[in-house]
């Protein structure tokens, strides 16, 4: 089965895949241990931080609607002062629950006009993930040739209103350009701009894929929809897969196809921007596991050799995972996911876990503590025939 109709069969919720696996596999099966978290948060006082406190620590409803308050006031505050760099620094201070505190109400501020009641834009952006391969090189351009039938298909399918004001860029831009834009820039756009036609009054450029051999690439289409008060959305944001994604691929497809290339275009759901920084990456990982899970068991199994998956977290950051042969130490590949601050860890390795089951592999070895980054001054995968069968380390 090709990598992208892979992709496309395993976009459900993470617990709809462990569901999927348990139905497919004998009962009881004994649940892996979740490995130890890696990463170092600095938690350094900041004012904002001072506001995330009590909703850490509050039972009270009364009072966590107050702290919660408090919070989007002050930081509404920086957004219209454009302190930007105050909202970094509360971000580089925070350990990880205050992380996703501040992660969710700095949302939840930019979504909502500053004026209650007035007509607002909804800058929005829609990740593309491409498993693309070709014999030698190949450029994918930065540009769809034809960005209105994008919209139509949208409209079709009820992810854009019909009568809406909307706008999307025919440029695939990069995920470095997503970044640079500041929160306060999304809240100034929301208050600012007065009609989609124009799109957004940025300069992005755009961003052509340079594919040589096999890889997983991600990019955005991006745009803005005008909202008024008190009425559907004009774009449905985060909305779940289905067939208005088949059909978004292929359109892509078509219209990115060349004969020298095999290319799946993976849409996501349009996002508000910051969602889509984090959804687009995690999808991005997501994939890059798939095609590596279906092409190292592939190998493994041709070759006679019984695989074994060791999961385990390394200094840096980082979880890896070692898929290679339960006894043979020359036979193995390593998959890397550079955890973001707000990535779950257990999510992330049950997904690993349910995918690999669902490809009919069901023996998994899991490192108990944090591992080096290198060893021997390489990489360190730890191999399934350096670990006891029981899923402990040492």
């Amino acid at each position: 089965m090709s990598a992208g109709k892979v992709y496309l069969q395993k976009q459900r919720t993470a617990s709809q895949r462990i569901i999927a696996a348990s139905l497919i596999w004998p009962h009881p099966r004994k649940m892996l241990p979740v490995l130890p978290d890696p990463r170092q948060y600095p938690s350094n006082p900041h004012p904002l931080l001072d506001l995330v406190t009590p909703l850490l620590q509050e039972r009270d409803l009364g009072r966590l609607v107050a702290a919660e308050s408090a919070l989007d006031s002050e930081i509404a505050r920086h957004l219209a002062a454009e302190h930007d760099h105050e909202i970094a620094a509360a971000f580089a201070g925070a350990d990880a629950a205050s992380l996703r505190i501040l992660t969710d109400r700095l949302r939840a501020v930019i979504a909502h006009p500053s004026k209650p009641g007035a007509p607002y834009a909804v800058p929005f952006a829609i990740p593309v993930v491409f498993v693309a391969g070709t014999r030698g090189t190949h450029t994918l351009p930065g540009r769809l040739p034809d960005i209105d039938a994008v919209k139509r298909l949208l409209t079709e399918h009820g992810i854009l209103q019909a009568s809406g004001d909307v706008s999307i860029s025919a440029r695939f831009v990069d995920r470095d350009q997503l970044l640079a834009v500041k929160p306060s820039q999304l809240a100034r756009w929301r208050d600012a701009l007065q009609y989609a036609s124009g799109g957004l009054p940025a300069e992005f450029t755009e961003s052509p894929i340079e594919v040589n051999g096999d890889g997983v690439f991600l990019r955005y289409l991006v745009g803005v929809a005008m909202q008024q008060p008190d009425q559907p959305p004009v774009v449905a944001l985060n909305t779940p897969l289905g067939p208005w994604a088949m059909a978004l691929t292929k359109l892509l497809g078509d219209q990115l196809k060349h004969d020298t290339l095999t290319l799946f275009p993976l849409p996501r759901a349009p996002q508000t921007w910051l969602a889509a920084l984090d959804d687009g990456r995690h999808a991005q990982q997501e994939i890059r596991f798939q095609v590596f899970v279906s092409n190292t068991l592939r190998k493994l199994r041709e070759a006679g050799e019984t695989p074994v998956a060791v999961f385990s977290a390394h200094q840096g950051g980082e979880l890896r995972v070692t898929l290679g042969a339960a006894e043979n130490t020359e036979e193995w590949a390593g998959f890397v996911w550079p955890l973001a601050p707000l990535d779950r860890i257990d999510a992330i390795q049950h997904m690993m876990e349910a995918l690999l089951r669902e490809c009919h592999h069901d023996a998994f070895r899991v490192v108990s503590e944090v591992m080096p980054a290198i060893k021997d001054n390489l990489p360190y995968f730890p191999l399934p025939a350096e670990v006891p069968a029981a899923p402990t380390h040492h």
